[in-house]
């Protein structure tokens, strides 16, 4: 084999094209999960902090829960990023091994995660591709 030197968005790219794929297929939704939360990461690394999907979010969940609560103190930001990435993390870690099973909508957690990775692919003006337009 030949190694070669590869972008992070081209890796971001091909990680958001699978997910797209196996979303619209209906099959292999946490693989959708797992590869469009990935892609949605590479992407937001190039883009400053204050413009990635994962930081508005962070914030809105904070916001949304302090605004809910008002008695209570203000979630942390740690307390947000965690609620925000909840379920990616659940699919992809085992934290405690007495947490055998998820309950999670595979189908509508895959395709949150695939419109978090295109809000970064639309911040950096990047060329749809076929998967892209078919979403």
């Amino acid at each position: 084999m030949t190694e070669r030197k590869v972008s992070k968005l081209e890796i971001a790219q091909e990680y958001l094209d699978a997910a797209i794929e196996f979303f619209l297929a209906g099959t292999n939704f946490f693989c959708a999960i797992h590869l469009a939360a990935a892609a949605e990461e590479l992407f937001g690394a190039h883009l400053p902090k204050s413009q990635r999907v994962s930081t508005s979010a962070w914030k809105a969940n904070r916001a949304l829960k302090w605004e809910t609560d008002e008695t209570g103190p203000i979630p942390t930001k740690a307390d947000a990023l965690r609620s925000v990435n909840k379920w990616k993390n659940e699919v992809k870690h085992m934290k405690n091994r007495a947490r055998r099973t998820v309950t999670i909508d595979p189908p509508f957690i895959a395709e949150h995660h695939i419109e978090h990775a295109l809000i970064n692919f639309y911040k950096l003006k990047l060329q749809k591709s076929a998967a892209v337009w078919k979403f």
